[in-house]
């Protein structure tokens, strides 16, 4: 049986790869422990991190290339929606694709 934090990390997308570890993920293990202690329920944790990924993903802007497009932005409104979801106390599986932030040097 999966623990909370185990759940909280896949409804999130956030689950720690194999050979992996919390550094290959948006939240620490501290903060996932963090979320379940301050939330009365796992969902409600859920929503919370859906909303901090929202936030992380505010200041990111569409991009196109060439013939290639890439709606960064859509990304806040996917994680709000998320957020909303479990916010309301629904169930229900998801999937999630884990985005990494775009860094040039």
């Amino acid at each position: 049986m999966a623990t909370d934090a185990e759940i909280l990390r896949e409804k999130l997308g956030e689950v720690i790869p194999p050979g992996g570890t919390e550094a290959d993920t948006a939240f620490t293990e501290a903060q996932i422990i963090d979320l379940l202690a301050r939330n009365d329920s796992v969902n409600a944790a859920i929503a919370e991190g859906w909303e901090i990924k929202a936030a992380n993903y505010a200041d990111l802007v569409n991009m196109a290339e060439g013939t290639t497009k890439r709606n960064f932005s859509d990304l806040q409104t996917q994680a709000l929606r998320m957020a909303e979801h479990y916010g309301s106390g629904a169930t229900g599986a998801t999937a999630v694709t884990r985005i990494h932030k775009i860094v040039r040097s």
